[in-house]
Parts: structure tokens; C-alpha cells; sequence
């Protein structure tokens, strides 16, 4: 069968309501920019830093809420 990335998809049409309805999306990743991109592709990456806000915590923050 057709192969789909559920998450590639379910990002892709987040984006989409963005652009038309500057709807928000909150997403929480371990996951680097590099690592993002292999596992998703370039598209989903662009359409991410699009947007998302990018907040970073140092490895030694003991609480990241």
C-alpha cells in the first residue's frame, strides 16, 4: 500500500488552518531541527518554523513546565 507519515500529515494541515485562520498550535519535541527534517522531510520543517515559536531549555533545567 501508500505509505503516510500521520505526523507529516497532521502537521501539513495545522499549517494550512494557520494560513487561512491563524489557528494555534502547541507542539512539545525532543526531537532536533535535524532531526525533524530527516525524519519528516524539509517541507514539514519550513512549514514548522513557519509556525511555531522555538523554546529551548539547557539539558540542565530540572523543571521545563
Amino acid at each position: 500500500g501508500n505509505e503516510c507519515n500521520v505526523m507529516a500529515e497532521i502537521i501539513l494541515s495545522r499549517y494550512d488552518l494557520f494560513v487561512a485562520k491563524k489557528v494555534q498550535t502547541h507542539i512539545t519535541t525532543n526531537l532536533s531541527a535535524s532531526e525533524i527534517e530527516n525524519a519528516y522531510g524539509n517541507r514539514v520543517r519550513s512549514r514548522m518554523r513557519a509556525m511555531l515559536n522555538l523554546i529551548s531549555f539547557d539539558k540542565s533545567t530540572p523543571d521545563k513546565r
